[in-house]
């Protein structure tokens, strides 16, 4: 199907920003329920967009989780605002609201819905007063619609992929028409600083072709997280822990992970899976945490500290075929 979407655009001889960019668009209203969407070239983009769009100026304090991707640390630097980290809780690996209350002069906050799991965006829009939904890692759940904005990536190893691409989504419309101006770089009737972050329709007509089996996708997740949690119900017992937040069945669980109890059994574990053949992944080493690159103290983070030491994740694309997955699962009993 992906296939047949591209050589569709392909033959119709417009391969840039076009209908199928257009339609994109649309589907993200549909699915937010109104509001205004803008497709961009990645989610680093989606991100920064956010940000101006938001107002986050020059030397304005911006709260992010220690535990997630650079991208965020990057966008909030592009903008020449001042990254404030957070520790994320223990149970769904979130940003801590409770830390967040604590700080003093925040103009906004990224709020990331770690491996799907929700963040809590009521709790922090008392606090902050922009508040931005990473939902990356959480397409195809139920969040997205609550923050000032949400933004979207079509990375290469999101649950919907382009190759590249993003999206920035918001219900306030005059906001995303802001970011629409600033895509455009060319043709515009009065000159201002722009700059060229279009997604083409090449990269579009291969995401709407995957989001057309969006609940479908959604469901492989749901039910190999559900096979990996019965399979691994001993180590479950003995001080293992699965990521929170996925009980009420709608959130999709972007990785399955399994946190251990103590460096030695999650390396136990790690080689339990190599012998057998079957990749697992720690989804952030320890020196990609934040608070690693800016150089602050390990102390301050210890949730992102043992994460990033004990954490390991579970093949849990929808490729994998039954073979597999009954591998997967005889380690986890074997091991438990």
């Amino acid at each position: 199907m992906d296939r047949q979407a591209v050589e569709r655009v392909l033959s119709s001889g417009w391969i840039a920003e076009g209908p199928e960019v257009k339609g994109l668009e649309a589907t993200f209203c549909d699915i937010n329920f109104g509001g205004k969407a803008v497709a961009v070239s990645s989610g680093t983009a989606a991100l920064f967009l956010a940000l101006r769009a938001g107002g986050v100026l020059k030397g304005q304090r911006v709260a992010l989780p220690s535990y997630s991707c650079s991208a965020l640390l990057n966008a909030i630097l592009m903008c020449e605002a001042v990254p404030v980290l957070v520790d994320v809780r223990e149970d769904d690996f979130t940003i801590d609201l409770q830390r967040v209350k604590e700080l003093d002069q925040l103009s906004a906050v990224i709020a990331v819905h770690t491996f799907g799991a929700s963040a809590n965006i009521e709790g922090l829009k008392k606090c902050v007063p922009l508040v931005i939904e990473d939902c990356c890692q959480s397409l195809g759940g139920p969040q997205g619609r609550l923050g000032d904005f949400s933004v979207y990536s079509f990375y290469a190893t999101k649950i919907i992929t382009g190759g590249q691409g993003g999206l920035v989504w918001s219900a306030d419309v005059n906001k995303v028409e802001w970011i629409r101006d600033y895509r455009e770089f060319d043709c515009c009737d009065i000159y201002k600083p722009r700059f060229n972050f279009q997604m083409t329709d090449i990269q579009a007509a291969m995401i709407n072709s995957q989001m057309t089996r969006l609940n479908e996708l959604r469901s492989i997740r749901s039910k190999l997280r559900e096979k990996y949690k019965a399979a691994a119900h001993k180590l479950l017992h003995s001080g293992w822990r699965l990521q929170e937040g996925f009980d009420e069945g709608a959130h999709l669980p972007y990785r399955v992970t399994l946190l251990a109890p103590s460096h030695e059994e999650f390396s136990l574990l790690q080689r339990q899976f190599k012998l057998a053949d079957i990749q697992t992944i720690v989804p952030i080493e320890a020196y990609e945490l934040l608070h690693r690159y800016l150089g602050e103290s390990k102390e301050t983070f210890p949730v992102s500290e043992n994460l990033a030491q004990n954490l390991l994740s579970l093949p849990c694309y929808p490729a994998l075929e039954a073979r597999e997955i009954e591998a997967i699962c005889k380690v986890l009993e074997r091991a438990g």
